[in-house]
């Protein structure tokens, strides 16, 4: 996030920021490997570098799906602003960049991979552990409809109790990282989903690991966990990917 996914979101939250992520989904064509689009992505990891380096963008990550069908990668990006998204990649950053045979090689872009489809995520909520700077992680993606008429329930929920479940995991170990997203783009009441969580994992094995239903119970009251127990009204998981860590990007260390 991420994650692994979307390592920026703690302290962007304590300063009450915006954090947006804009999802592009990949496809490998056939005549093509995934050795040669990760080797293209490691050129391109340089331009995001540059752009985290330069504050334009807060965080880059590339994911292997295992099981997003056509998909085969994700790529992330990570602003506290929707003019940065605008103009990712100035001219500033790229010149002297790459030498003329890396140009040549970015220029091969869209014969390596196939942009299947972009999204534009808002993050709503997290938890953290010490470990989100590591590279490497297992990440289950959950893709949640609301019921009809119990979006406010559902996002209330998740904002209010599991935020608080899932930093009580994190903080006892059992899992490394949590974020609740909302999706900004494509949106509207016929789209497939419109949130998203994202539970972090160091590794698979970890993931399978039996929760410990006395975490649940110190984290809420009775009330909270009996309101907790309702969540399968307020909501329906429609999808669930599982993505993998390739490379990532943070601001280099000053």
């Amino acid at each position: 996030m991420f994650l692994c996914i979307l390592g920026a979101a703690s302290a962007a939250r304590a300063q009450q920021e915006h954090l947006y992520a804009v999802i592009d989904y990949m496809h490998i064509p056939d005549g093509k490997t995934q050795q040669d689009y990760i080797a293209l992505e490691k050129l391109w990891q340089r331009l995001h570098q540059k752009a985290a380096d330069a504050g334009i963008c807060r965080a880059w990550y590339l994911n292997r799906v295992e099981n997003g069908g056509r998909n085969d990668f994700v790529t992330i990006r990570v602003y506290d602003s929707l003019n940065k998204i605008a103009d990712p990649w100035p001219e500033s950053l790229t010149k002297g960049l790459f030498t003329s045979q890396e140009e040549a090689q970015m220029g091969q872009t869209e014969q390596v991979r196939n942009l299947t489809h972009s999204e534009l995520w808002e993050v709503e909520a997290s938890a953290l552990s010490k470990l989100e700077g590591e590279s490497q992680h297992y990440s289950s993606i959950n893709f949640m409809k609301p019921t009809p008429g119990k979006t406010g329930d559902y996002y209330k929920m998740e904002k209010g109790l599991f935020s608080k479940i899932h930093k009580a995991r994190v903080d006892a170990g059992q899992m490394d990282g949590w974020y609740f997203l909302s999706r900004m783009f494509p949106s509207g009441y016929d789209a497939e989903y419109d949130f998203i969580t994202v539970d972090v994992y160091l590794d698979k094995a970890a993931s399978q690991k039996q929760i410990d239903a006395k975490i649940f119970e110190n984290a809420l009251s009775k009330e909270e966990l009996a309101k907790a127990n309702t969540v399968q009204e307020l909501r329906t998981v429609v999808r669930r990917e599982i993505w993998h860590s390739v490379l990532r990007v943070t601001p280099s260390k000053k």
